[in-house]
C-alpha cells in the first residue's frame, strides 16, 4: 500500500462517494489513480463498494485486519509518508512476526537481495517499527525483531498474517483449506492439483524423493519462497495431520535414517513445529520415549521401509 492507498482507507471508515472521497485526500492525483487505487484495496479485501442510487460508496471492509488498520492511522497519521506498509516491507514484517532473525535470514525467506532487505529495514527501523540488537553468537551481526512496543502493528500483523494466506489460497481454489499459517509461509490442503507460482507441493508426497514412499491422496502444498529440503518436507508432513501421531513416527524416522545437522533440525523444527521438534530430539538424545513415539513404532518403520 502506497501513501494514495492510505489516505483513501483513512477517510472510509464511514461511507463516502468518491467524489467526495477525492476532496478529502488533499493529493495532485488524476481521477483515474484514485480509482486504481480503490480497486487495489477491493482486490485486497481492505475496502467495500456498493452502488446508492448513482452514487458508488466506499467503505473500509468489516474484518479485523481493517479495523486494526484504521487504529494505526488514526493513532499514528505520521505513518502513512514512512512506506512501511508496501507489499515488501509487510512482507519483512510478517517474517518478523514470530521470529529474531537477521539481515540474511530474511533475505531468504522473503527471497530479496541484500541491499533491497536493508533498505526496507532501515526504513522500519526509523519509524521505530523494528528494533536491532546485537547477536551475541555471531560477531559483527545484528538480529532484528518487531517493536513490543508498537501494539496495534503488532495486532493488525497477527489479524494481516491469516489474512493475507486466506485471501491467496482461496484465489487459487474455493476449497482450499489453510493448515497452518507463520509469517509469509502458508500450509494448504486442496481437493485438485495446484500449479501456481510459490505453491510447493509437500507433504508425505514429497518424501518419495528421500525413498520413504508414503501413500497418499491429498494436495498439500507451501506457499513459499523459499527452496524446500528434506526437513522442511518432513516437519511439513507432521503439521499436514498435526493429530496422526503417525506422522511424528515418520519424522523420528527420518532422523534416524539420514542423521540431520543438529543446528539444522533445531532451526527447521523450531520454525515449523517446536513440540515435534523436541519429542524426536528427546527421544534420541535422552531417550525418553512418549505414547506418540516409541522404539517398537521405529523398529516397525525400519522393517517397513529399511534401516
Amino acid at each position: 500500500m502506497n501513501e494514495l492507498d492510505l489516505l483513501i482507507f483513512q477517510h472510509t471508515h464511514e461511507p463516502i462517494a468518491i467524489k467526495e472521497l477525492t476532496k478529502k485526500i488533499h493529493l495532485s492525483v488524476a481521477q483515474k489513480t484514485v480509482y486504481t487505487s480503490i480497486y487495489r484495496l477491493e482486490k485486497e479485501g481492505l475496502l467495500t463498494a456498493k452502488k446508492q442510487g448513482k452514487n458508488l460508496l466506499i467503505q473500509q471492509s468489516p474484518q479485523p485486519v481493517s479495523a486494526y488498520l484504521h487504529t494505526i492511522l488514526e493513532t499514528q497519521p505520521h505513518l502513512i509518508k514512512k512506506h512501511i506498509f508496501s507489499t515488501t516491507s509487510l512482507h519483512i514484517l510478517l517474517t518478523l512476526l514470530h521470529d529474531i532473525l537477521t539481515v540474511k535470514r530474511i533475505t531468504e525467506i522473503n527471497h530479496l537481495s541484500e541491499r533491497n532487505t536493508r533498505r526496507h529495514l532501515s526504513k522500519l527501523h526509523k519509524a521505530a517499527v523494528i528494533i536491532k540488537q546485537k547477536d551475541h553468537s555471531t560477531p559483527h551481526t545484528y538480529i532484528w525483531e518487531i517493536n513490543k512496543l508498537q501494539r496495534e502493528i503488532l495486532q493488525f500483523l497477527e489479524a494481516y498474517e491469516e489474512f493475507r494466506a486466506f485471501k491467496i489460497s482461496k484465489s487459487i481454489d474455493a476449497n482450499a483449506s489453510l493448515l497452518w499459517v507463520h509469517g509469509i509461509d502458508f500450509l494448504i490442503k486442496t481437493p485438485q492439483p495446484v500449479h501456481q507460482k510459490y505453491f510447493i507441493k509437500t507433504g508425505a508426497a514429497a518424501l518419495n524423493q528421500y525413498g520413504m514412499k508414503l501413500l497418499s491422496t491429498e494436495h498439500i502444498y507451501l506457499y513459499t519462497k523459499r527452496t524446500l529440503d528434506l526437513w522442511d518436507h518432513a516437519f511439513l508432513m507432521v503439521l499436514s495431520r498435526k493429530n496422526d501421531a503417525n506422522q511424528l513416527r515418520y519424522l523420528a524416522y527420518l532422523y534416524k535414517k539420514h542423521k540431520p545437522d543438529p543446528t539444522e533440525f533445531l532451526q527447521k523444527g523450531t520454525y515449523y513445529d517446536p513440540q515435534s521438534m523436541h519429542l524426536v530430539s528427546d527421544f534420541f538424545l535422552k531417550n525418553k520415549e512418549t505414547p506418540q513415539l516409541t522404539r517398537k513404532d521405529i523398529t516397525e518403520l525400519e522393517r517397513l521401509y529399511g534401516v
